[in-house]
């Protein structure tokens, strides 16, 4: 069930990459760089669990789970993209802020095996990079990603509760399999 997964998440985070570069001025897409960070994503972040598991050897078994929890992350962006949910919903934006934090910072502590608190730490580091990222594009490339301060700021506080809740489940499933 976890590889059927995989290859749905894959095929679809792949269609959202071929959707966006086929029409990138449309409404949905327009104005915020996202043919180039799709492509970024399908071509580099998307592979890093095959990498890690065939170059790597990181794993005796592929971590389906996990890949389809960290593959999500990029998944409900790119479909909150397609679906014009961000711009038909004001505050859908917190959802993959909240989802995204709380799956990287698992994948940190389940998959990839560090601390629960390297984990929070890594998990918000990387989200506050990326809010920074939004913020900054917009600021200097006239994108449009980040409604205000006020924006970024939610953004922020529900990526630490998305952590906290994503580490919590780690953590009571690393307790139950004991």
């Amino acid at each position: 069930m976890g590889l059927i997964v995989n290859l749905l998440l894959r095929l679809t985070i792949f269609y959202f990459l071929v959707e966006v570069m086929l029409f990138p001025n449309d409404p949905r897409f327009a104005g915020k760089a996202i043919p180039i960070r799709n492509l970024v994503i399908v071509l580099s972040l998307s592979l890093l669990f095959p990498l890690l598991y065939f170059v790597r050897k990181k794993w005796k078994r592929y971590p389906f789970w996990f890949d389809n929890l960290y593959l999500s992350i990029f998944w409900l962006d790119m479909a909150g993209n397609s679906f014009d949910l961000y711009d038909t919903y004001f505050y859908f934006d917190l959802i993959p802020h909240f989802h995204g934090t709380g799956a990287i910072a698992a994948v940190f502590a389940g998959a990839l095996g560090f601390s629960m608190p390297i984990g929070l730490v890594l998990g918000n580091g990387i989200h506050i990079l990326l809010e920074a990222q939004e913020y900054y594009t917009d600021v200097f490339f006239g994108t449009h990603n980040v409604r205000g301060v006020f924006d970024t700021q939610n953004d922020v506080i529900f990526g630490i509760l998305g952590s906290l809740v994503y580490l919590f489940a780690v953590f009571l499933g690393k307790k139950k399999s004991k």
